[in-house]
């Protein structure tokens, strides 16, 4: 069951933003989906950040945002990632640690996926 790969329970319907995007979209964009987090991404696709509903609570807070504060300002960059072919025994530590949201990367650090503690949690409870 830990022998599981990342790739049999992340979600790839993944919603995206551009680095240089300001906050207002990416809320907006959040909202629309009705996604927890967003991905910010590079030009060419790679990862550059993560973007989650509490950070938006930490933006508002700290600097009363306005529409054109830019993701890159609040977005979590030293962000935790898996690979597709990972097991589910390896997300114990980052999900222990607090994360809940895991970016799926190819080996271009291109996301291909989302992991979330929801889908975790989901996928042991039908496992077990």
């Amino acid at each position: 069951m830990n022998d599981v790969p990342v790739e049999r329970l992340m979600s790839t319907d993944l919603t995206t933003i551009e680095c240089g995007a300001a906050a207002a979209e990416a809320a907006n964009r959040m909202r629309e989906t009705g996604v927890s987090s967003i991905l910010v991404v590079e030009p060419d696709g790679a990862l550059a950040g993560l973007i989650t509903a509490t950070d938006f609570v930490a933006l508002v807070r700290d600097n009363d945002p306005k529409d054109r504060t830019p993701v890159e300002a609040f977005m979590t960059t030293d962000v935790v990632t898996v690979g597709r072919g990972d097991t589910v025994a390896e997300l114990a530590e980052p999900t222990a640690h607090g994360y809940t949201h895991l970016p799926v990367t190819d080996d271009d650090g291109r996301p291909v996926g989302m992991v979330s503690t929801t889908d975790l949690t989901a996928y042991l409870s039908r496992a077990g």
